[in-house]
This record gives structure tokens, sequence and C-alpha cells, in this order.
């Protein structure tokens, strides 16, 4: 045999492989909120691959509540030997030490980065009964009815906790924040009425928007997304400021061993490849966006700087 096809054959035994130390007993994938959600599918979608390519069976166990500070902590804590993972996300691994206080990990020393998975682009939506029809609109009712808009999220110091109070600080808006445990129950009391809007992860607002309940003032991200193209983005209705889109990533404990990260970010990078797993992430408004350990590493770092500028320069600060 060549050493050549030597080679391809080891890295293709790599790939295929049982990340090491958890080939006897489910691999766990700790998530940070309520079941029924974009994430939750997002993290079963993964974990089912990883069963079909290495026959390793994989849980998804969820644990909401605090902003997803309980999943992080669980995570933390878990033992390095290569049977749990985290899903993690750009406000529990870089906003949250910088806007909340007293927060039960540290995202720098407590996980072991493994792998970006994808980035989800956000929807503007207000409930059919607020009359707007464009962000600026909204503004202005906003501003003209102080009180009257409470706003949801998925916990304190998510994305959409991040742009309410963003939108509320920038534009001297009287809005009320109210937090659950998953982006599913919030965006359920926006279709009810009682919430006037909500910057939603758009993966569960899609289906629901046939029904005329809920509007989309806009969408963030670079561009118009196909299954809205007459709603604009945040950049083309006038407030860049506001454009902000999450990701979404896995990680393991600290001190889990390199060969762990290795293996399970290989794995991960062929599955975010496959055209049938990129596309039903998509239709949950996931755009796949792998990044393998070492570049994960690198945009976390990135992504902290940019954050504590933008926190500098605008004076962020999240109240509850």
């Amino acid at each position: 045999m060549s050493s050549r096809r030597a080679l391809l054959l080891a890295a293709q035994a790599l790939l295929l492989a049982p990340p090491v130390h958890a080939q006897q007993r489910p691999l766990r994938i700790i998530t940070p909120f309520a079941t029924g959600g974009a994430t939750d599918a997002l993290a079963r979608i993964i974990g089912a691959r990883i069963t079909a390519l290495t026959g390793q069976a994989v849980v998804v166990e969820a644990k909401p509540g605090a902003g997803g500070d309980l999943a992080m902590q669980a995570g933390a804590a878990a033992e390095p030997d290569g049977s749990t993972l985290i899903l993690g996300s750009d406000s529990s691994l870089v906003r949250n030490p910088m806007l909340r206080r007293g927060i039960p990990y540290d995202p720098e020393r407590d996980f072991a980065p493994i792998a970006r998975l994808v980035i989800s682009w956000y929807a503007i939506a207000v409930h059919a009964s607020v009359p707007a029809r464009t962000v600026a609109e909204f503004f202005a009712w906003a501003k003209a009815n102080p009180g009257r808009v409470n706003y949801g999220s998925a916990g304190p110091g998510t994305l959409a906790h991040v742009i309410g109070e963003m939108m509320s600080q920038g534009q001297q808006l009287e809005m009320q924040h109210i937090p659950y445990r998953g982006a599913s129950p919030a965006l359920q009391e926006l279709v009810a009425g009682r919430l006037q809007f909500y910057a939603v992860s758009a993966g569960g607002l899609l289906p629901l928007l046939r029904e005329g309940s809920v509007r989309v003032l806009a969408v963030t991200g670079p561009i118009r997304q196909p299954d809205l193209p007459g709603v604009p983005t945040m950049i083309e209705a006038g407030f860049p400021q506001y454009d902000h889109s999450a990701f979404y990533s896995l990680s393991g404990p600290a001190r889990v061993p390199q060969s762990f990260v290795d293996q399970t970010g290989a794995l991960l990078g062929r599955i975010l490849a496959e055209p049938d797993t990129a596309e039903r992430l998509r239709v949950l408004a996931f755009d796949p966006a792998f990044l393998g350990p070492e570049a994960f590493r690198a945009f976390l770092a990135a992504e902290r700087v940019r954050w504590r500028d933008i926190i500098a320069r605008t004076g962020l600060t999240l109240e509850s």
C-alpha cells in the first residue's frame, strides 16, 4: 500500500471513529433553552448525524433558565472525559461576563472550544396589533406609548435582550423586558399579543407568519432572506447599529483531551458540509458556518474585542 493511500485511510478512520473516551456511553449535548425550539432542533440534528456516522448514542439534555447560565454551569462542572458537549452561543461565550454580574462560569476558563456550527439571523417582529410597518414607525409608536411595549427574550443577556436594550437606550424608549426559558415560549407570547415586540431568532417564527398575528419589520444580516423577500434588512431600514446575528457552537469542558477536541471538530466539519444537513438547518433559519477548534478560538477572541468596543461606545447595560 502506498504511503499516500495509507494517509487517506487513516484520515477517513479519524473522521468516522467515535470521539475518544466516550465510546462506551452516550454522548450528552447540554442545551441552554427549552425543548421544542430551534436550538433544541439544532442539537438533535447534529446528534442524529453523530450517531449515524459513529454508532455512538447521543442524548440531548435541556437545562433552560437564567439566560443559559444553568446549562453553561452544568457543562463547566461536567467530567472532562469526552462524554459531554455544551451548546453555547454568542451570549454565553462572549457577552455575558461583560454585561451581567455574577454569572456562575467563566467562558474563557471553563470550556474547550470545538466548533462554531451555525449563524442565526434575527427577525424584528411585532404583534399585528402594533400599527407599525417599518422599524422607524415602530420606534415612533413606542416613543408615543411609553410603558405599553413589552418585549421578550429567551433569557437575560441573550441577543434578543441585548437588541431590545440597545433600542430602548438608543431611541429613548420605555420598553419592559420579559425573559423566558427559551425562544419558543417567548414567541408564543408574541403570537398571543402579550408581547408587542420581539427580536426573535427566526427559526420558529416562519411557520407562524401565515397566521397573521405577527408582522416582521426587518431582518438582520447582510442580505434579505429568501423566505421574506419583501422584508428589508436592518441596514436597509436605516438602523445598522442594531444589525446583530447569533452564532451557536459546541464546546467541551475545560481540560477535555485534545484528541477529543480534534476528532470531534473534524466530525462536526464533515456533518456541516453535508448538503442534506445544511438544508435542514436552513429551514430553521440557521446558516451553516463551521469553524474548527483553532479558527473558532480565534473567532471568539475577536468577538470579545468587538463587543467590548460596542459596550464601551454605547454604554449598554442590562438591568435584568
